[in-house]
């Protein structure tokens, strides 16, 4: 399984686009980790009708803050 999501939002075009940074837990194997952004892209696609990219990271690498937490990466101008 996954934790700690982290949302990017960028324009793409005329269109904005929504990437979900996904960091893996310390005992998911690499190698899956194609699949897993797969299956949370569809499940995010029909729960709430969303497209987006999932982008899967390694332990430790989602960014932490130290106040409240920055879930959000706004990217467009």
């Amino acid at each position: 399984m996954q934790g700690h999501p982290h949302d990017v939002v960028r324009r793409d075009g005329s269109m904005d686009a929504l990437t979900v940074e996904v960091e893996a837990l310390a005992e998911t194997p690499e190698s899956s980790y194609p699949k897993l952004a797969s299956d949370i892209s569809h499940h995010i696609k029909s729960m709430i009708g969303v497209t987006c990219t999932v982008d899967m990271k390694r332990p430790g690498e989602v960014p932490r803050s130290q106040g409240k937490a920055v879930r959000v990466k706004d990217l467009r101008e």
